[in-house]
């Protein structure tokens, strides 16, 4: 199925984006914004996959 490949990529490029952020003690509500939405993609892609069963 798509969605088990889905969950590991956006848990990666999540991972990388948040490394690669410009200066977070400056841009904090942007850094966690980003983790925000990587953290909530994640959460909806495990329930979809879920409830696919």
């Amino acid at each position: 199925m798509k969605i088990n490949y889905l969950i590991p990529i956006v848990v990666v490029i999540g991972i990388i984006t948040l490394f690669f952020f410009p200066e977070p003690e400056t841009n904090f509500l942007s850094y966690l914004g980003t983790a925000l939405f990587f953290v909530i993609i994640t959460i909806f892609l495990v329930v979809w996959k879920i409830k696919k069963k």
